[in-house]
């Protein structure tokens, strides 16, 4: 019955048409809001992803990565104390303002971490090493900061929090969820940087690399025991808490996702509306192959078949768009993960979607009798 259908769709070029838009549409809208989701979310997480750790020791209550307390740093010798720790090391996670050439201040968020072994460094370097930080007010920017703080070119003095600071760096690539820049310096010279919330003696997290990552939760138990002053997570604990955060406590993810579900429920509306249609217009041709001996299935069959059809055609162009658009989107600074996951999901999703609203035809046609076709 695929030709039917297709013969049928297209006996309405205007009609199959302004369908097809309308998926397309809603495909951009479904693809935008869970891709620019998933994008911030991965930004969100980043550090705590590309540092090779399995512990997170963290301020009590912690909510996020991006919002941490001070503590002291004296903590991480309970944390190497463990025998199955094979290296623990210090991270500060802070906030202050940068100097920019307007004379402007423009808040950033600033990472402080040892370079001698370069945990909690930048990754995507596209000038200079992590280690280049050692030894002096020496920072590390990211080229998608640019457009907030102006051209970054290594070599060049900046202001932070009242300092002056040597750009030696630059990375590629590493946004927060905030959307704020983000700064990587020693961890050392960041405790002395006047922001007034890290002080020297103090850092925000201790990570743990461990020997057997399997033990992870059998570790961070343990080290719960005799750090009740902290939070301690493991690495997939802390990726949890901070999409939770940003997600539901926030609201943020709630917000894409609804707009998300407004894009499905306007593409589902549309090819519904369209197939109604096309049914009541040949609601005698339906009748006439009853009448010859097709059966219920086989009509349903063609109805099922021009919402597909719709719905591939429709969701295939709105993909394209998407993904030929994603290099200039990025660009303006919006975060976007289009990962082949995403694409095969939503492709699932707007097909059932789109199938699904054929159901008011298909009941039209359980209950239409053949016999019209021999009245009046």
């Amino acid at each position: 019955m695929f030709w039917l259908a297709w013969k049928t769709m297209l006996h309405e070029k205007v009609r199959l048409a302004l369908t097809i838009v309308g998926i397309v549409f809603a495909s951009i809208l479904v693809l935008a809001q869970v891709g620019i989701y998933l994008g911030m979310v991965r930004n969100a997480t980043a550090v705590i992803t590309n540092t090779d750790a399995d512990i997170w020791a963290a301020p009590k209550n912690i909510r996020n990565f991006d919002f941490a307390n001070p503590v002291p740093e004296e903590r991480i010798n309970k944390v190497r104390a463990i025998p199955e720790v094979l290296w623990a090391e210090k991270i500060i996670v802070t906030w202050g303002f940068l100097k920019i050439a307007n004379g402007g201040l423009e808040q950033v968020q600033i990472i402080g971490f040892n370079p001698d072994t370069n945990v909690g460094a930048p990754w995507g370097m596209v000038e200079g090493k992590p280690s280049d930080v050692k030894g002096g007010r020496y920072i590390i920017m990211d080229t998608t900061s640019e457009k907030r703080v102006g051209n970054l070119q290594t070599g060049t003095l900046w202001e932070l929090c009242e300092k002056r600071v040597r750009l030696v760096g630059l990375s590629q690539g590493i946004r927060s969820f905030t959307t704020a820049p983000i700064i990587f310096m020693a961890h050392d010279q960041l405790q002395h940087l006047s922001n007034g919330l890290v002080h020297p003696g103090e850092t925000t997290y201790i990570v743990a690399k461990l020997r057997d990552r399997n033990k992870s939760g059998e570790v961070a138990a343990l080290l719960a025991q005799s750090m009740k002053d902290s939070d301690i997570l493991t690495r997939n604990g802390f990726i949890y808490r901070t999409v939770e955060y940003w997600t539901i406590q926030t609201g943020v993810g709630m917000s894409f996702f609804l707009t998300a579900l407004l894009g499905l429920m306007i593409g589902g509306a549309i090819v519904g509306q369209t197939i109604y249609a096309n049914t009541m217009q040949y609601l005698k041709e339906y009748g006439t192959l009853k009448a010859m001996g097709a059966t219920n299935a086989d009509i349903y069959k063609t109805i099922f078949a021009q919402a597909g059809i719709s719905a591939v055609a429709g969701y295939a162009a709105g993909a394209t768009l998407m993904v030929t658009a994603r290099g200039m989107i990025e660009k303006m600074g919006v975060p976007l993960n289009l990962s082949v996951w995403l694409l095969f999901s939503a492709f699932i999703i707007i097909c059932f979607t789109c199938i699904s609203s054929a159901v008011f035809s298909v009941r039209k046609i359980r209950t239409l009798d053949p016999a019209m076709v021999f009245r009046g």
